[in-house]
């Protein structure tokens, strides 16, 4: 695994990660490289996991989320985990379901803005190799870059959107460009 970027990283929280999502196996990766308890926004309204996938959200300190009826509760439970400074990982394109970088949502960004606290670009690849090199019994490389902290203290909560595009572009210059 090849990480960069750390010193980007506040030395405390509460922030959050704002990664790119190319497979369902991202999180493992992203939380051997801080080394710190992350907790992690997960659509609960996605496909199935299969079963040797469903251990792990509950293992990985995993606050579901119904993306098409988010409940208050989901919301609190998130604002809490900030409140105990904790670091937030929210995936801005919401999904795993290819290499290409998708259009963010506005979720990283309203939490960041609520709350006031920084966004971190996080770029990954190489992770959607992984499962068929283990198949062959091979290695491959995965590659975390930490981009530097978009600050939100005072940003207009209407203006969600250009947050949201400013962390996306950032992300975007971190990757190589087939997954642009």
């Amino acid at each position: 695994m090849n990480v960069s970027g750390k010193e980007n990283l506040p030395k405390n929280g509460p922030y959050i990660l704002a990664p790119n999502h190319i497979d369902n196996i991202d999180p493992f990766p992203l939380s051997a490289a801080m080394k710190k308890p992350i907790t992690y926004l997960m659509a609960e309204d996605q496909n199935p996991l299969k079963w040797y996938e469903a251990w792990a959200p509950t293992s990985y300190g995993v606050l579901l989320v119904n993306r098409k009826k988010i409940q208050p509760s989901t919301i609190k439970a998130l604002h809490k985990q900030i409140k105990k400074n904790e670091i937030v990982c929210i995936f801005p394109e919401g999904t795993a379901l290819s290499t290409k970088l998708k259009e963010g949502k506005n979720g990283a960004s309203f939490f960041a803005v609520r709350h006031e606290i920084p966004i971190i670009p996080v770029a990954i690849f190489g992770t959607e190799k992984v499962l068929p090199a283990l198949k062959r019994f091979k290695r491959t490389n995965i590659n975390i870059t930490f981009g530097k902290p978009i600050f939100t203290r005072g940003e207009d909560k209407k203006k969600l959107s250009e947050l949201t595009k400013k962390t996306m572009n950032a992300i975007r210059k971190m990757l190589p460009e087939e997954y642009c």
